[in-house]
Parts: structure tokens; C-alpha cells; sequence
């Protein structure tokens, strides 16, 4: 028999192959092994589709919302799945209080997330390649099978971050063989992790430093993975025991580890940070101009890229692939005419916003600070470049239509109350008759009315919050995400399908964030005061970039984190995680973060309404406040203890009588 694989053409314009069943004819359009794997083009197109379907979890990621569970396709859960423009309903920032969005859920065991299909297809290649190594030159092969190994390692953390232990398949089953054969039972977490490991090893050993074309992963990039999953391993050794969950997949390894294996991780991860670090190859973008270079590392083709997701037509991507998506038309304004689609769907919080630094918004006596104009509140050096530059609040320009951005909320006639006073942020947010003051929010975007014996008066902004007309188009939050807004976009460019602005998987700026905890995890791990202070050189290049205040290590650090998160943490440890949070938000990096962590159960355990920042004009005084209220739906975050290890999917199991089902479901 022969095998032999099909070349499809997707209706996106990739040119893609897929392994099939064994079949003893070779139908027309099909080619067979031998053509595919003994070529550069051949081995490329065969590629092609495992990058594709890739767990990145990119513009077309959906996390969580409505329908979510109708969005998995070829086992890919969330990944570029379904409808997926609506994708960014569900992005994983609305599940970490980053955004406001409808996506707001508990996400574990919504997706079937098993792609052994894949991974099939990958064992295939690293098994058989061999037997065509005389095709290539030796670095060419090596590199070839490097690549293969990277591809496994990232399918495997894709499952590794969900379930724990999973089946560890290296070997191309045969699907036509004894049932019972094709039975794998779960490896231990750790040995899945170390499974992971073992395959980026291989990847940087053999791996050119630089791949062609731009958007393939290279050694650097199997270096920037280990550093992620390590980091991720780490991190789940030391802090999932603080959970207290229990039962037969605990007690047999399949979720947890034993806490002593924390070091080996983050030394894992750290080593492969230095190897990047010290690479030459890599910094951070920079300039004279901070907001404008920090926009620029998410557009243009930087110094920080290790390894990038390319959309755009057929002539601009790797292996003739043409992808596009919606971020623009889906975080910008639907007026006047940002957004040619629905509108904005995902709006950032005063819980991300307020982690920068800010203009003080509350006096000290209570009150809500003065401001001559909304914009007062960021054309300041008392806000950070980097604050500015993944944010648009009220007042600033647009680059693409030039709008002047207004997201006023209303209307107060006077205020005499304290910024935390309840009469505040009433559950109601139609006009409201206070004792001490009167505010109007208006009914519709933009408008202008007479209120209180004030004539013509501006209620709310073109972009502001309205009342009673849906949650889309325009911001309900008092901010706009201006992060990865495709700034060199025509007007035209910002409706369906039509954003070709890359994705960053990995950065440099990320590198230096994994380089910082490792350094400061291991510092903790093995009393290491040098590797402390080291954590803390690479928080404040971060810092320097960002245009913020440097910050020093404190000596003796307060546990913050028992009160916090029910385990010890100290305050510099906790610095880092903010500080990781203030660069890669919105990134889809805090949901994994806080799931790594243990920290998601105490964040949301009581249902929590994200904040926003509400802009209001003061109309006595001529003066605008600024409110942080609750958010205003009523979305509350939730989140279960027992959702850090999703479940093993139902049909899986029914399939496979070896696979334990995860604990607490």
C-alpha cells in the first residue's frame, strides 16, 4: 500500500497538505511521500497546513462567549475556527477583566481540543523525512527535522496548558491496525512537560539561527517556545498544590507535579532566554519618540520579532497562504467611520488602564480631581509612552480618518460627592436625580441637548457610552484598544476580513518578561540574591522602552500574596507579574498567566465587575471628572478551581477506555 497525501485548496487561498488513510491507488491530485518529501517546495507545502492550524493564539482566537462551543473545527477549539469574526466576542482578555466584552465565561471543557490528527501528520514526517536525507544538505535536513520537532512541541503545549498529562505519541500510527494498539493512556504531567522539552531541545540543536521566508520558526523561535512552556511547567509545580483539588488524576501524576520540580523548569526557561538574550540577533524596538516606537512593534518589522504570524495576500505570506482578520474593524469605533463593520465589540477596563502609570484621578481629601479637558488626563508626562501608545482616550487623533476622539459619558449639573461615593455608580445608568447631584447619560451617541437649564449642552461623546442601544460600536468603557490598530490601513481596509497586520507569537519584549520571573523564580528556588537583583535589570530595560519610572528591588519584600492569592508571594515577584501584564496585554498572554499562576479562583471568586473609566463634564464648575464605575452590563467574572485543568474531551474518553478523566468534573 502507499501513502499518499491530498493537496487542497482552502477557500483562504492556502495551498495546504493533509495526511489521509493508506490507500493502494494514487487518484489524480494526490501526490505520494516520495514527491512530497524530497524537495524543498515539497516539504514546504507539506508544512504548510501544520503551521496553519498552529494553537497561536492570534486575532482569530476565540476564547470564550456565546456560542463558543459551535467554534471548533479539525479539533482546533477556539483557533481560527467557525464564524471568525466573531471571534474577538470571545478574546481572552474579556476573561481576565483586560476588556469588556460578552465573552466573560468559565472556559473550561467548552472546547474538544485533541489534535492528534495533526500531530499525526507531524510523526509522519519526523519518522520518514530520513529515508530522504540524500535530497538535502546536511543543514537543510537538520534544520527540516528541527522544524518538525518545534511543530510537535507547540501542538503538545497546546493540550500540555489545558489537560496536564496527555498521550505521548511520537510514532505515525497505523489507523488500520488492532483498536486496542491505537489506545495511549496519559503520561504524567511531568513527563509530558519534559516530552515538550526534549522536542525543543532537538529543535535548537538542529535549527538554522535564520529561516526564510519571514514568518518560519528558526532556532530562536524553539528557544522563545521553551521559554514559554518551561516557564508555564515551573510555575504549576510550585503553585497548583495551593489549589486543593484531589483525586485519581492527581494522586497519579496527571495533574500537578511534585513542588521540587519548579527549579528544573524555570531553569528550563531561563537558559533558554539567555540563549536568546545573548544571541546578538535581538532587541528592543526603540526611540526618541517612545508611544510612536511601541506602536511601531506591533506593525512594522522590527528588531524584536523572533517569530511572527503573517496575514495578508498570497504575494506577502509564506507558501502562498492569504489570511486576513477583523481586529480593526472589531476594537475601533463604528463612528465616523473607523470601523466600515459593527463596530468596536471589546472595550479595555480601568483594571488594565490603572496598572500604568497615571495621573492621579481622585484628590486627597476624596473628590474626583479637576480637569480642564478629558485630554488633560493623558497629554502629560505623568502617563507613560507605552500607556499612550496601547490605548486611545479622550481627545486624541486617529491617524487613519484624523477624528478626534470623544468618549465623554455624560453630564453632571454639579458634583459635590466623594469619587468612591455609592450614589455614584448607581445600577441604573439612565438619567438619575441624586441628593447632591444630577447626571444625564444620554440615550444615543453624540449628543446635544439642553439638561438642567444649560442649553445646547454636549451629553456624551461620538465614541462615548450610551444607554439602552446594545453593547457594539462604540466604547463602553470609556477607552479604546489602540494596541496592533494598523496604523498605515486605509479607511477602506477596516471592515470585514480585510486587516493584514501580523501577529507577533514571539517578541523579544516577551523574552525579557520570561527572562525576569525565571531569573526571579529561580533567585526564591535556590536562595540566589544575584539572580534576584538580575530579574529586576530586565524589568527595568522593559521600563526604560516603555518610557516609565525605573524600579528597585526591594530588600526585604513583604508577602503580599497569602492575603491575595492564599500562597506566599512577595511584593517583587508580584511586580513582575504586573509588569509582564503592562507589556503583554492584550496579547492573549494574561488568561494563560493567571491560570499558570492559581490566581484566577481568588480574582473572580465572588463574581467580579470590571471597571471602566468614565469621562463627565462637571457643568456649574466647566470642569470634566473622571469615574471609575463598575462595568456597565453586569458581566461578572467567574471562575472555578477545578477549570485550571480542563477536562479530557467526552468523546475521547469513550473512545479510549486508557484516558482518566481530570479531577473535580
Amino acid at each position: 500500500m502507499k501513502k499518499s497525501f491530498f493537496l487542497i485548496l482552502a477557500a483562504a487561498g492556502l495551498v495546504a497538505m493533509s495526511a489521509c488513510n493508506p490507500i493502494d491507488l494514487e487518484p489524480k491530485g494526490m501526490l505520494d511521500e516520495a514527491t512530497l518529501f524530497n524537495s524543498d517546495y515539497g516539504v514546504k507545502k507539506y508544512l504548510a497546513a501544520i503551521y496553519n492550524d498552529l494553537p497561536i493564539e492570534d486575532f482569530t482566537y476565540k476564547a470564550a462567549g456565546d456560542g463558543h462551543k459551535g467554534y471548533a473545527v479539525n479539533n482546533q477549539a477556539g483557533y481560527h475556527g467557525g464564524n471568525r469574526w466573531e471571534a474577538l466576542k470571545g478574546y481572552s482578555s474579556t476573561i481576565t477583566a483586560e476588556t469588556a466584552g460578552r465573552g466573560n465565561e468559565d472556559t473550561a471543557g467548552a472546547f474538544g481540543y485533541w489534535p492528534y490528527a495533526m500531530i499525526r501528520n507531524i510523526n509522519t514526517f519526523i519518522n520518514n523525512l530520513p529515508q530522504y536525507k540524500d535530497n538535502f544538505d546536511e543543514a537543510t535536513f537538520n534544520d527540516y527535522l528541527g522544524e518538525g520537532h518545534f511543530l510537535r512541541a507547540y501542538y503538545y503545549f497546546g493540550l500540555a496548558k489545558r489537560y496536564g498529562g496527555v498521550p505521548l505519541i511520537a510514532e505515525a500510527q497505523d489507523p488500520t491496525a488492532d483498536v486496542e494498539t491505537l489506545k495511549v493512556p496519559r503520561a504524567t504531567e511531568y513527563d509530558t512537560w519534559k516530552f515538550i522539552h526534549d522536542d525543543l531541545q532537538f529543535a535548537i540543536d538542529n535549527m538554522k539561527d535564520r529561516n526564510t521566508p519571514y514568518g518560519r520558526a528558526s532556532r530562536y523561535a524553539a528557544a522563545a517556545l521553551m521559554s514559554k512552556t518551561m516557564l508555564f511547567a515551573g510555575s504549576v509545580a510550585k503553585y497548583n498544590g495551593s489549589v486543593g483539588i484531589t483525586g485519581e488524576a492527581t494522586e497519579k501524576g496527571l495533574m500537578g507535579m511534585d513542588p521540587s520540580c519548579a527549579e528544573e523548569f524555570f531553569q528550563y526557561a531561563y537558559d533558554a532566554c539567555k540563549l536568546i538574550e545573548q544571541s546578538g540577533y535581538f532587541s528592543l524596538h526603540d526611540g526618541a519618540d517612545k508611544e510612536k516606537a511601541y506602536t511601531e512593534v506591533f506593525i512594522e518589522q522590527t528588531s524584536e520579532d523572533i517569530f511572527v504570524k503573517l496575514y495578508g495576500n498570497k504575494e506577502t505570506t509564506p507558501w502562498n497562504m492569504s489570511l486576513n482578520h477583523c481586529w480593526d474593524a472589531l476594537t475601533l469605533p463604528s463612528s465616523p467611520g473607523m470601523s466600515t463593520f459593527v463596530g468596536g465589540v471589546i472595550w479595555p477596563t480601568w483594571d488594565l488602564v490603572s496598572l500604568y502609570e497615571h495621573p492621579a484621578l481622585v484628590a486627597e481629601d476624596g473628590t474626583p480631581v479637576r480637569f480642564n479637558s478629558l485630554s488633560e488626563f493623558w497629554d502629560t508626562d505623568e502617563m507613560e509612552p507605552r500607556c499612550r501608545a496601547n490605548f486611545f482616550f479622550s481627545g486624541m487623533t486617529e491617524p487613519v480618518t484624523k477624528t478626534v476622539i470623544n468618549t465623554q459619558a455624560g453630564v453632571y449639573s454639579s458634583f459635590n460627592l466623594k469619587a468612591d461615593d455609592p450614589q455614584v455608580t448607581p445600577d441604573t445608568n439612565v438619567e438619575t436625580d441624586y441628593t447632591k447631584a444630577n447626571r444625564k447619560m444620554a440615550s444615543s451617541v453624540g449628543k446635544v441637548e439642553d439638561f438642567a437649564g444649560y442649553k445646547g449642552v454636549q451629553i456624551n461623546g461620538l465614541q462615548g457610552v450610551a444607554t439602552g442601544v446594545g453593547d457594539e460600536g462604540y466604547t463602553s468603557t470609556g477607552i479604546i484598544i489602540r494596541k496592533y490598530m494598523n496604523y498605515n490601513a486605509t479607511t477602506d481596509q477596516r471592515g470585514l476580513f480585510l486587516s493584514e497586520q501580523s501577529y507577533k507569537v514571539f517578541r523579544y519584549g516577551e523574552i525579557l518578561m520570561n527572562l525576569a520571573e525565571a531569573a526571579y523564580e529561580l533567585g526564591l528556588e535556590t536562595n540566589d540574591a544575584a539572580l534576584k537583583a538580575e530579574a529586576f535589570n530586565y524589568v527595568n530595560m522593559i521600563r526604560n522602552r516603555a518610557g516609565a519610572h525605573p524600579h528597585e528591588m526591594v530588600a526585604d519584600p513583604a508577602d503580599v500574596g497569602t492575603e491575595l492569592y492564599g500562597y506566599e508571594l512577595d511584593e517583587n515577584l508580584l511586580f513582575i507579574r504586573q509588569e509582564r501584564q503592562r507589556e503583554l496585554c492584550l496579547e492573549n498572554q494574561t488568561q494563560w498567566d493567571q491560570r499558570r499562576w492559581r490566581i484566577a479562583h481568588s480574582l473572580f471568586a465572588d463574581g467580579y465587575l470590571p471597571k471602566v473609566l468614565f469621562g463627565y463634564k462637571v457643568l456649574a464648575e466647566d470642569k470634566y471628572i473622571f469615574l471609575n464605575e463598575a462595568e456597565r452590563f453586569g458581566r461578572r467574572l467567574t471562575f472555578n478551581k477545578r477549570s485550571y485543568y480542563e477536562q479530557i474531551p467526552g468523546g475521547e474518553i469513550n473512545k479510549n477506555d486508557k484516558l482518566i478523566r481530570n479531577d473535580g468534573y
